[in-house]
């Protein structure tokens, strides 16, 4: 009779089917909608299901906790199908689900920690286990609550039911994404447009002509955007123009806004002034046009008018590009060749167009709708809202109304502006849209948000409008909105500005739009640095506009909630530097309010000045410092006053380095007494990197292990990447490199766990990993690693971590003797300098001359002196790094002809004293070995020979195969000179296959030749 299988094998195979669906369901939401920590918990729940049938100890709670995994995460998917926006869940949410994964996490590390063969379990004492094993339960019984899982829910029944609700799950989730594709697109041009032929003709004939610059102008409501529109989808301009971008103005303050949002359109990464990047985007592309669309929202104030005049210049400047704006007003700006003869400010509708235009909207012709139209002026914007109103109430109605409402918005004199007015005002009061007070509501809040709202955002901001898609509904049959290109509600200009002037919009409409925006805010900054917040860098960036509107609304003193306003401030600035906006505007207008709101957020204020400014230089930093030292006293906060410290010695780390180092050293200390074990360990971390970055190896290593540690107990993977990454940086720099790499794989494992394997992090620790090996000359695996990170990261999505790679690759075909190496070198060069990152332009230029020099022994040198003596120049004072990629270069005298022998003589010295100061294991070794070749050209064999014993001692301690060969055969060649041909041979004979090892094939042929004539004399 067959071996029955025990229970808990039973419920393992269970929980194995059970989970199994979810990894593909979770690929599956991730892929579709981008959902935060999908990929993560997919990760992880794979790695669990990989591991379940080797648990060998602690079996039973192991399987309680997957079992009530499986429920939990059944739950989760539910929630995001069963969403009102599907696919997607409100911030608050969102923590909720990170918390969750935090769970997930340490559930992943205990039970990693009871496998066969895991060497986790020797990481934690027995009760730091328990301690784990508890939170685990707690973290799944939260969940329980939070997810509204009925209690005593266990997991589902049996296989063939848990494969049916994967089943149904699936189907739902596929209907859901196939939803997504029947969405159209709003951007299109209006199918209604009629009366500006001659108009757009005109344009389209400029259009034709080489660099034309054409300004459409003229009064609010004249069609402007209309007919730019129309220009932009005309097949004419299609058939010339390869590159089209129209973009919005309206939210942009100033003229690096302005270049921000033209940024984008071309996908450029954001910066703090992206005017060159986009000069640079639009020249290099062939026949582009750029609309500006609104363009007066910008430059009608006279703080910003320069700086906008001044951009349109530079954009005019690229001779293959049309540029067209649209403007209210007649002015032209200026620093601009407009095309001549200007086209005239748009003027109203003829009568037929405009009554063709009512026509196609109401479709009613009578006596009523005729008298209507007189009144509209023949103004589009009011045509178009009268013949909505017509369409909904009939053309009676509206006249009856017209004629009461007229008499009072009229009152003041009879011109286009105040029949505008007039239209606005009876669409407000219209049976319509007064059926759905939160109608009003709703436009009252559009008239203050320049970047409208999307639906996601209209759904989850719990705003007090009742029926709030039904009122959008009425704001788009009545005109009063439009969904733009992007699917955004917005409201004409004409009409924003008529509503906040007659109904300005309420704080408490406002403030749930604040909350809300804190919120993702909030969830930005607690897993910045993760792939989970790239859709809410992308959700907050096209909300910029509206945030900094929303703040002015509530930056005020009389604002009761004056603190949570300063606080969303604070946030939204974080966000503007960390994602390389720079320093926002709102920053100004808060010193004077921040007081009101007590230490603590005076401290913040003084805390993002520091970092805000850390390329600049902060007024007074002195006074700062005191002032929030004073704060303090009244604080009593830890982890506030390490922060600020923190942020100090970052500040002066390349100012004055004692009080950067004394200010860390204090934030060290300050952390050491916080008892919330995550900040502590990411606070930790913060300070290795500062100590790694400052060349205190040792001492970033000790702490970054401590950070290590509190990670571990806190089955933080995150957190515990950061610090393997730090730790191995330090240890790179001591020449540490055998156990280094197992710790950046252990790194990259965790961040794999974490859905982090597209992440920067992942690059940065793959790319110190292929340092290592460059360092070691394993080149190929250091190569191919480079070409794996070039790969992932195009010049477009990363460009950063593509030049980095770039220059990796050039550096090791330098190092190997390759003939293609500059054009690497060279696209890097390139790529650097135009993120304006000199250093890294820099080391391209020092590794570009080692290619020169390697590859012509006969070429001038003099150029190649006056390049590396500039980059030592520009880093002597600030990068450690270039300067000794500058002085390895000039200090290694076999690169130089003999004329140049004395000069590279010079800077070996400069190079060894360098090294030494900096603790550079690897730098001071072949500093070492260039002062061996010194003392054997000058004849000095016993001395030379000496520091060649010692130099190879070091490089053999760091495995470093071809230094260690360089060092040999020089050894090999002492030897034959004093008549010890065995030692020779022995010396040549351990180094032939480090340098193949090393991909140095000249001189694995040099030795060939040597051993084969050493064969020749000893017969």
């Amino acid at each position: 009779m067959p071996r029955r299988p025990p229970a808990l094998e039973i419920r393992i195979e269970n929980i194995v089917t059970g989970l199994t669906p979810v990894i593909s369901l979770l690929k599956e939401l991730s892929g579709a909608f981008g959902t935060p920590f999908a990929p993560m918990i997919s990760v992880t729940t794979a790695s669990l299901i990989a591991g379940v049938r080797t648990i060998k100890k602690n079996k039973e709670d192991c399987v309680q906790l997957l079992e009530d995994l499986d429920v939990v995460l059944y739950a989760i998917l539910d929630l995001y199908i069963r969403s009102e926006t599907p696919g997607s869940l409100p911030p608050t949410m969102l923590h909720h689900i990170g918390k969750f994964t935090e769970t997930l996490h340490k559930i992943h590390t205990f039970v990693e920690g009871q496998q066969e063969g895991n060497k986790m379990k020797s990481l934690f004492r027995h009760s730091e286990m328990n301690t784990l094993l508890k939170d685990c339960q707690k973290g799944l019984q939260d969940a329980f609550t939070i997810f509204k899982i009925e209690s005593g829910l266990g997991l589902l029944g049996d296989v063939s039911e848990q494969q049916k609700k994967a089943e149904n799950m699936h189907y739902e989730l596929l209907e859901l994404i196939s939803g997504l594709s029947d969405e159209t697109s709003s951007g299109q041009a209006s199918s209604i447009f009629h009366g500006r032929d001659s108009e757009l003709q005109e344009i389209v004939k400029i259009l034709q002509n080489p660099s034309p610059r054409i300004a459409i102008l003229g009064p609010g409501g004249m069609g402007k955007t209309s007919l730019a529109r129309a220009v932009l989808h005309h097949p004419d301009v299609i058939s010339k123009y390869e590159h089209r971008f129209f973009v919005s103005c309206e939210s942009a303050i100033t003229a690096t806004d302005l270049a921000a949002s033209i940024g984008a359109y071309l996908d450029l990464k954001p910066g703090s002034d992206l005017t060159q990047p986009i000069i640079h985007s639009l020249s290099a592309k062939a026949a582009p046009l750029l609309i500006l669309d609104n363009l007066e929202s910008t430059w009608e104030p006279l703080t910003s008018r320069g700086g906008v005049e001044e951009l349109l210049s530079l954009l005019t400047d690229i001779p293959h590009l049309a540029l067209l704006v649209t403007m209210r007003g007649a002015e032209h700006p200026a620093k601009v060749r407009w095309t001549r003869p200007f086209l005239p400010p748009l003027k109203p509708l003829s009568d037929a167009a405009a009554q063709q235009t009512f026509l196609d909207i109401a479709d009613d012709e009578n006596e009523e709708t005729k008298k209507l139209l007189e009144f509209t002026g023949n103004v589009p914007l009011v045509v178009d809202l009268m013949a909505h109103l017509v369409a909904y109430e009939g053309a009676a109605s509206v006249l009856a109304r017209w004629e009461t409402e007229k008499t009072s918005v009229l009152s003041d004199g009879y011109d286009r502006r105040s029949n505008l007015d007039a239209s606005i005002t009876i669409s407000l009061l219209s049976p319509r849209f007064t059926s759905l007070p939160g109608a009003m509501d709703l436009l009252c809040l559009l008239s203050i948000l320049p970047d409208g709202l999307s639906d996601l955002e209209l759904l989850q901001s719990n705003l007090p409008i009742q029926d709030i898609l039904a009122c959008k509904a009425v704001l788009l049959r009545t005109s009063l909105g439009y969904n733009d290109d992007k699917k955004r509600l917005k409201s004409l200009v004409p009409i924003r500005e008529h509503v906040q002037h007659f109904n300005p919009v309420t704080l408490s409409l406002v403030k749930p739009l604040q909350e809300y925006f804190s919120r993702l805010l909030d969830f930005y900054q607690k897993y910045f640095g993760t792939l989970q917040t790239a859709g809410s860098i992308k959700q907050i960036a096209q909300n910029l506009g509206n945030l900094h509107q929303i703040l002015l609304q509530g930056l005020n003193p009389q604002n009761p909630d004056l603190t949570q306003s300063i606080a969303c401030a604070f946030s939204l600035n974080t966000f503007s530097r960390q994602t390389g906006r720079g320093q926002h505007a709102l920053m100004d207008l808060m010193q004077p309010l921040v007081q009101l709101c007590g230490p603590k957020s005076e401290v913040l204020f003084i805390t993002e000045q520091f970092r805000a400014q850390s390329q600049s230089t902060v007024n007074d930093p002195e006074l700062l410092t005191s002032q929030a030292k004073s704060r303090f006293h009244v604080l009593n906060d830890p982890v506030l006053e390490s922060q600020f410290y923190s942020t100090l010695a970052f500040y002066y780390a390349n100012r004055n380095r004692s009080k950067a180092k004394a200010a860390m050293d204090k934030a060290v200390q300050l952390v050491n007494t916080s008892e919330h074990i995550v900040t502590h360990a990411d606070m930790l971390s913060y300070a290795a990197n500062f100590y790694w970055i400052s060349g205190e190896y040792n001492t970033g290593r000790i702490i970054a292990r401590q950070a290590r540690r509190l990670a571990q107990v806190a089955a933080n993977l995150y957190e515990e990447a950061h610090a393997l990454r730090i730790e191995a940086g330090c240890n790179v720099f001591l020449g540490e490199y055998r156990s280094t790499v197992f710790i950046l794989q252990r790194a990259r494992q965790l961040l794999e766990l974490c859905g982090l394997s597209d992440g920067p992090m992942y690059s940065r620790a793959m790319d110190l990993e292929a340092d290592i090996h460059l360092r070691k000359s394993e080149y190929a695996e250091a190569r191919k690693l480079h070409m794996h990170i070039a790969q992932k990261n195009t010049t477009k999505d990363n460009p950063i971590d593509h030049a980095y790679a770039l220059l990796g690759i050039g550096e090791i075909d330098v190092a190997i003797g390759t003939h293609s190496a500059n054009p690497d070198l060279e696209n890097a060069r390139k790529l650097f300098t135009g993120l304006h990152y000199r250093t890294e332009a820099f080391m391209c230029e020092a590794i570009q001359v080692e290619h020169e020099l390697r590859s012509n022994k006969d070429v001038a040198t003099s150029r190649f002196k006056t390049t590396l003596e500039k980059c030592l120049q520009w880093s002597w004072t600030g990068d450690p790094q270039l300067t000794l990629y500058s002085l390895q270069r000039m200090g290694d005298s076999a690169l130089w002809p003999s004329a140049d022998f004395g000069w590279a003589t010079t800077y070996v010295f400069v190079y060894l004293a360098f090294a030494s100061k900096r603790k550079e294991k690897l730098a001071l070794h072949k500093a070492i070995r260039y002062l061996g070749d010194i003392f054997l050209a000058d004849g000095d064999e016993h001395t030379a020979e000496s520091i060649f014993v010692a130099a190879l001692d070091g490089f053999t301690s760091m495995d470093v195969h071809r230094e260690r060969a360089e060092c040999m055969i020089r050894l090999g060649d002492l030897a034959k000179n004093r008549g010890d041909l065995v030692k020779a041979k022995e010396f040549w004979t351990t180094a032939k296959p480090l340098f193949k090892c090393s991909l140095q094939a000249q001189a694995v042929a040099q030795i060939e030749t040597k051993l084969a004539t050493l064969e020749q004399e000893r017969r």
